[in-house]
């Protein structure tokens, strides 16, 4: 007979089982002398500071492409503008820029009136308490028989015969007036009967207007009288019609007719009331 065998039974887990290899201590000091020199140097080289820059150029590129997703998001808004949202903002900036040339144009005009302004008070030499400003309103375009309309102001005294002035001159005198305008008759009009003096000859005459954009004319003036071309006239302030010494005009032609008693004498009103905005009403003392 063969002789029995013993059999061993095992029973095995289903726990998994694991075996870490103990170190070997070679490795163990390989690997504290490698931390040592990396701490050893930092301390004298600054070794992470240069490694931690040289990362970052090792990694810019890959940052970059990481926020290229990011940049085309946000940009996209604008590139997929609608037609409708682009023309819309076209017409706002329209709109301001055509407020911005009427606030440049309105600024243009303030500065002009103030300008205007300061010549005319610089040239006031008479009695500042008698003068009131006013402003042009209409001008009538009678050639022979223009006529100028001007604000006033409500608590203003202007009366009858007050002479309209500005810095170059007179213009006229007020025919008539209500608690906001006045009338004024220019020096240009047919009508109008100015005494003057000239400058230099110191004779005394009237100036009879000849309309507008023509000259005045000297009445009865005698075929004696020793007038020059270019001399000046100012207001003689006779009959206290207007003030004394207002500049009026200049001798532009003198003529001896041969048909006639009296030199033709003609005046230029070198104050046109076409181009002024402001005006001074003298109240006649």
């Amino acid at each position: 007979m063969m002789p029995k065998r013993e059999y061993k039974v095992s029973y095995i887990s289903s726990e998994a089982i694991f075996a870490v290899p103990a170190m070997k201590p070679s490795k163990v000091i390989l690997a504290m002398l490698l931390c040592f020199t990396l701490m050893l140097s930092d301390i004298y080289f600054g070794a992470s500071s240069k490694i931690r820059t040289y990362a970052h150029d090792v990694f810019m590129p890959l940052s970059t492409l990481v926020n290229l997703p990011l940049n085309l998001i946000s940009k996209s808004g604008d590139v997929f503008k609608t037609r409708y949202t682009l023309r819309k903002e076209l017409d706002e900036f329209r709109i301001e820029n055509k407020k911005l040339r009427v606030t440049n144009q309105f600024l243009e005009k303030v500065s002009k009136e103030n300008e205007e302004l300061n010549r005319l008070w610089s040239s006031a030499r008479l009695n500042l308490n008698n003068y009131s400003l006013v402003k042009k309103r209409t001008i009538s375009s009678n050639e022979f028989q223009p006529l100028l309309i001007v604000d006033i102001s409500s608590d203003s005294s202007i009366d009858l015969n007050d002479s309209l002035i500005t810095d170059k001159g007179l213009i006229g005198r007020v025919i008539a007036s209500s608690k906001y305008s006045a009338e004024v008759m220019l020096l240009h009009d047919v009508r109008s009967f100015v005494p003057v003096i000239s400058e230099k000859s110191k004779l005394h005459a009237n100036i009879k207007g000849g309309g507008l954009g023509r000259s005045g004319k000297l009445q009865y003036v005698k075929k004696t009288a020793a007038y020059e071309l270019g001399e000046k006239v100012y207001s003689s302030g006779i009959a206290d019609t207007f003030p004394e010494g207002v500049y009026v005009g200049e001798i532009v032609s003198i003529k001896d007719l041969s048909d006639s008693e009296f030199l033709e004498v003609e005046i230029s009103f070198l104050q046109s009331p076409l181009n002024q905005d402001f005006y001074f009403v003298y109240e006649n003392e």
